[in-house]
Protein backbone atom coordinates (compact mmCIF):
# COMPACT_ATOMS: atom_id res chain seq x y z
CA UNK A 1 0.00 0.00 0.00
CA UNK A 2 1.65 3.45 -1.09
CA UNK A 3 1.64 5.90 1.87
CA UNK A 4 -1.40 8.21 1.85
CA UNK A 5 -0.29 12.47 1.05
CA UNK A 6 -2.10 15.23 1.34
CA UNK A 7 -2.05 17.55 -1.61
CA UNK A 8 -2.50 21.23 -2.36
CA UNK A 9 -6.22 22.11 -3.73
CA UNK A 10 -6.98 18.60 -5.02
CA UNK A 11 -10.79 19.49 -5.77
CA UNK A 12 -9.16 22.27 -8.55
CA UNK A 13 -7.73 18.98 -10.33
CA UNK A 14 -10.74 17.81 -13.46
CA UNK A 15 -9.69 14.84 -15.01
CA UNK A 16 -11.90 12.56 -16.85
CA UNK A 17 -12.33 8.48 -16.56
CA UNK A 18 -12.28 7.17 -20.35
CA UNK A 19 -12.75 3.62 -19.32
CA UNK A 20 -12.50 1.76 -16.36
CA UNK A 21 -12.64 -2.02 -15.63
CA UNK A 22 -10.87 -4.23 -13.32
CA UNK A 23 -7.46 -3.67 -14.86
CA UNK A 24 -7.03 -0.58 -15.87
CA UNK A 25 -7.87 3.27 -15.55
CA UNK A 26 -7.88 4.99 -18.61
CA UNK A 27 -7.79 8.85 -18.15
CA UNK A 28 -8.01 12.33 -20.03
CA UNK A 29 -5.83 14.32 -18.24
CA UNK A 30 -6.09 18.44 -18.09
CA UNK A 31 -2.30 20.33 -18.61
CA UNK A 32 -0.99 21.33 -15.19
CA UNK A 33 -1.93 18.62 -13.54
CA UNK A 34 1.01 15.84 -12.98
CA UNK A 35 0.63 12.43 -13.73
CA UNK A 36 2.31 10.67 -10.81
CA UNK A 37 4.19 12.38 -7.61
CA UNK A 38 7.23 14.07 -7.51
CA UNK A 39 9.81 13.66 -4.65
CA UNK A 40 9.77 17.54 -2.73
CA UNK A 41 6.58 18.53 -4.76
CA UNK A 42 2.92 18.90 -2.87
CA UNK A 43 0.96 19.51 -6.37
CA UNK A 44 -1.60 17.10 -6.75
CA UNK A 45 -1.38 14.27 -8.89
CA UNK A 46 -3.35 11.86 -10.78
CA UNK A 47 -2.29 8.82 -9.20
CA UNK A 48 -3.17 10.37 -5.72
CA UNK A 49 -6.59 11.35 -6.90
CA UNK A 50 -7.31 8.41 -8.72
CA UNK A 51 -6.38 6.01 -5.62
CA UNK A 52 -8.65 8.57 -3.69
CA UNK A 53 -11.59 7.75 -5.53
CA UNK A 54 -11.96 4.49 -6.53
CA UNK A 55 -9.23 2.54 -4.53
CA UNK A 56 -9.00 4.15 -1.21
CA UNK A 57 -8.49 1.19 1.01
CA UNK A 58 -5.32 -0.67 -1.11
CA UNK A 59 -4.15 2.49 -3.15
CA UNK A 60 -2.47 0.20 -5.92
CA UNK A 61 -3.39 1.90 -8.40
CA UNK A 62 -0.34 2.85 -10.44
CA UNK A 63 0.82 4.96 -14.02
CA UNK A 64 2.31 2.37 -16.39
CA UNK A 65 3.33 6.05 -18.19
CA UNK A 66 3.38 9.36 -17.87
CA UNK A 67 3.09 12.42 -20.03
CA UNK A 68 4.15 15.77 -18.65
CA UNK A 69 2.54 17.95 -16.53
CA UNK A 70 1.85 21.12 -18.75
CA UNK A 71 0.86 18.23 -21.92
CA UNK A 72 -2.68 17.31 -21.92
CA UNK A 73 -4.50 13.97 -22.85
CA UNK A 74 -4.31 10.08 -22.56
CA UNK A 75 -3.09 8.24 -19.58
CA UNK A 76 -3.10 4.92 -18.75
CA UNK A 77 -3.53 3.27 -15.43
CA UNK A 78 -3.19 -0.39 -13.82
CA UNK A 79 -5.22 -1.15 -11.19
CA UNK A 80 -3.19 -4.17 -9.91
CA UNK A 81 0.61 -5.60 -10.23
CA UNK A 82 -0.51 -7.91 -12.83
CA UNK A 83 -1.57 -5.54 -15.24
CA UNK A 84 1.14 -3.40 -14.00
CA UNK A 85 3.84 -5.22 -14.97
CA UNK A 86 1.93 -6.03 -18.54
CA UNK A 87 1.42 -2.61 -18.85
CA UNK A 88 4.91 -1.46 -18.29
CA UNK A 89 6.35 -4.38 -20.30
CA UNK A 90 4.30 -3.21 -23.44
CA UNK A 91 6.15 0.41 -23.12
CA UNK A 92 9.47 -0.72 -22.71
CA UNK A 93 9.10 -2.35 -25.76
CA UNK A 94 7.35 0.50 -27.69
CA UNK A 95 4.43 -1.71 -28.46
CA UNK A 96 1.59 0.94 -27.90
CA UNK A 97 0.32 3.09 -30.41
CA UNK A 98 0.99 6.89 -28.94
CA UNK A 99 -0.12 9.67 -31.07
CA UNK A 100 -0.23 13.34 -30.45
CA UNK A 101 -1.52 16.75 -31.34
CA UNK A 102 0.64 19.68 -31.26
CA UNK A 103 0.91 23.25 -32.48
CA UNK A 104 4.23 24.17 -33.84
CA UNK A 105 6.16 27.60 -34.39
CA UNK A 106 6.03 28.30 -38.21
CA UNK A 107 6.03 25.21 -40.94
CA UNK A 108 7.91 22.10 -41.58
CA UNK A 109 9.23 22.15 -45.41
CA UNK A 110 8.01 18.56 -45.50
CA UNK A 111 4.63 18.04 -44.55
CA UNK A 112 5.29 14.25 -43.24
CA UNK A 113 9.01 13.51 -42.08
CA UNK A 114 10.36 10.98 -39.63
CA UNK A 115 12.71 12.88 -37.07
CA UNK A 116 15.71 10.89 -35.76
CA UNK A 117 18.26 12.31 -33.37
CA UNK A 118 20.28 11.03 -30.35
CA UNK A 119 19.14 12.79 -26.96
CA UNK A 120 20.75 12.79 -23.01
CA UNK A 121 19.36 14.44 -20.32
CA UNK A 122 21.41 16.74 -18.40
CA UNK A 123 20.99 18.02 -14.98
CA UNK A 124 21.52 21.86 -16.12
CA UNK A 125 17.93 22.92 -16.85
CA UNK A 126 16.54 19.61 -15.92
CA UNK A 127 16.17 19.18 -19.86
CA UNK A 128 16.91 16.46 -22.79
CA UNK A 129 19.79 17.53 -25.68
CA UNK A 130 20.34 16.44 -29.05
CA UNK A 131 23.85 14.80 -29.19
CA UNK A 132 26.37 13.30 -31.81
CA UNK A 133 25.29 9.58 -32.51
CA UNK A 134 28.40 9.02 -31.07
CA UNK A 135 27.52 10.08 -27.76
CA UNK A 136 27.27 7.17 -25.67
CA UNK A 137 25.46 8.92 -23.43
CA UNK A 138 22.63 8.99 -25.92
CA UNK A 139 19.66 7.54 -26.49
CA UNK A 140 17.66 7.54 -30.04
CA UNK A 141 14.55 9.44 -30.59
CA UNK A 142 11.96 8.57 -33.10
CA UNK A 143 8.70 10.03 -34.44
CA UNK A 144 7.16 10.21 -37.51
CA UNK A 145 4.79 13.82 -37.97
CA UNK A 146 2.42 14.54 -40.55
CA UNK A 147 0.83 18.47 -41.10
CA UNK A 148 -2.36 18.40 -40.69
CA UNK A 149 -2.92 22.37 -40.86
CA UNK A 150 0.14 24.34 -42.32
CA UNK A 151 0.34 27.98 -41.24
CA UNK A 152 2.86 30.48 -42.05
CA UNK A 153 3.08 31.82 -37.89
CA UNK A 154 2.02 28.29 -36.74
CA UNK A 155 1.05 24.92 -37.85
CA UNK A 156 -0.88 21.59 -36.39
CA UNK A 157 1.07 18.61 -36.56
CA UNK A 158 -0.16 15.02 -35.58
CA UNK A 159 2.97 13.03 -34.15
CA UNK A 160 3.28 9.13 -34.40
CA UNK A 161 5.63 8.60 -31.08
CA UNK A 162 7.81 5.54 -31.87
CA UNK A 163 10.22 6.14 -28.88
CA UNK A 164 9.01 7.95 -25.39
CA UNK A 165 12.17 9.85 -23.91
CA UNK A 166 11.20 13.00 -21.28
CA UNK A 167 10.00 15.66 -23.55
CA UNK A 168 10.79 14.06 -26.78
CA UNK A 169 8.52 15.61 -29.52
CA UNK A 170 9.40 19.12 -27.73
CA UNK A 171 13.04 18.69 -27.97
CA UNK A 172 12.82 17.27 -31.37
CA UNK A 173 10.62 19.86 -33.05
CA UNK A 174 12.71 22.41 -31.17
CA UNK A 175 15.65 20.89 -32.58
CA UNK A 176 14.57 21.68 -36.51
CA UNK A 177 13.75 24.85 -36.09
CA UNK A 178 10.02 24.42 -35.03
CA UNK A 179 9.46 24.97 -31.28
CA UNK A 180 5.96 23.74 -29.72
CA UNK A 181 3.98 27.11 -29.46
CA UNK A 182 4.38 28.42 -25.47
CA UNK A 183 6.95 25.75 -25.07
CA UNK A 184 9.39 28.84 -22.97
CA UNK A 185 11.44 25.54 -21.73
CA UNK A 186 12.72 25.03 -24.89
CA UNK A 187 12.27 28.07 -26.86
CA UNK A 188 13.16 31.24 -24.82
CA UNK A 189 11.23 33.16 -27.39
CA UNK A 190 7.84 31.84 -26.85
CA UNK A 191 7.51 33.62 -23.62
CA UNK A 192 6.67 36.60 -26.25
CA UNK A 193 5.04 34.82 -29.15
CA UNK A 194 2.31 33.37 -27.29
CA UNK A 195 -0.21 33.42 -24.42
CA UNK A 196 -0.29 30.13 -24.02
CA UNK A 197 0.20 29.16 -20.57
CA UNK A 198 1.22 25.42 -21.64
CA UNK A 199 3.33 23.99 -24.38
CA UNK A 200 0.70 23.38 -26.92
CA UNK A 201 0.70 19.29 -27.17
CA UNK A 202 -1.70 16.58 -26.43
CA UNK A 203 -2.04 13.17 -26.42
CA UNK A 204 -4.86 12.46 -28.81
CA UNK A 205 -4.74 8.46 -28.86
CA UNK A 206 -3.54 5.56 -27.40
CA UNK A 207 -3.97 2.02 -28.15
CA UNK A 208 -2.03 -1.45 -26.32
CA UNK A 209 -3.12 -4.63 -25.58
CA UNK A 210 -5.56 -4.88 -22.78
CA UNK A 211 -3.62 -6.66 -19.50
CA UNK A 212 -5.87 -9.60 -19.00
CA UNK A 213 -8.07 -10.28 -21.91
CA UNK A 214 -5.19 -9.17 -24.89
CA UNK A 215 -7.57 -7.49 -27.20
CA UNK A 216 -5.77 -4.68 -29.22
CA UNK A 217 -7.44 -1.14 -27.39
CA UNK A 218 -8.05 2.56 -28.46
CA UNK A 219 -8.74 4.94 -26.56
CA UNK A 220 -9.08 8.95 -27.75
CA UNK A 221 -9.18 12.49 -26.70
CA UNK A 222 -10.63 15.47 -28.92
CA UNK A 223 -8.09 18.89 -28.72
CA UNK A 224 -8.58 20.95 -25.56
CA UNK A 225 -10.44 24.57 -26.02
CA UNK A 226 -7.04 26.04 -25.39
CA UNK A 227 -5.32 24.72 -28.14
CA UNK A 228 -8.49 24.45 -30.46
CA UNK A 229 -8.37 28.88 -29.32
CA UNK A 230 -4.48 29.24 -30.48
CA UNK A 231 -5.44 27.36 -34.02
CA UNK A 232 -7.92 29.90 -34.62
CA UNK A 233 -5.83 33.13 -32.86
Amino acid sequence: MRSRKHYKNPQKAKYKILHKDNEIVVVDKPAGLLTVPIPRIKAVNLEYLLNKQLDPQNSEIQAAHRIDRYTSGIVVFARNRKAHRNLMMQFRNHTPDRVYLAIVRGCPTKKEDILKHHMKRVKQGFRNIVVPASDEEGTQARLRYVVLQPGEEKSLVKIFLDTGLKNQIRVQFAEIGHPLVGDRHYSSKEKFNSNLDRQALHAAELTFDHPATGERVTFLSDLPKDLKFELKS
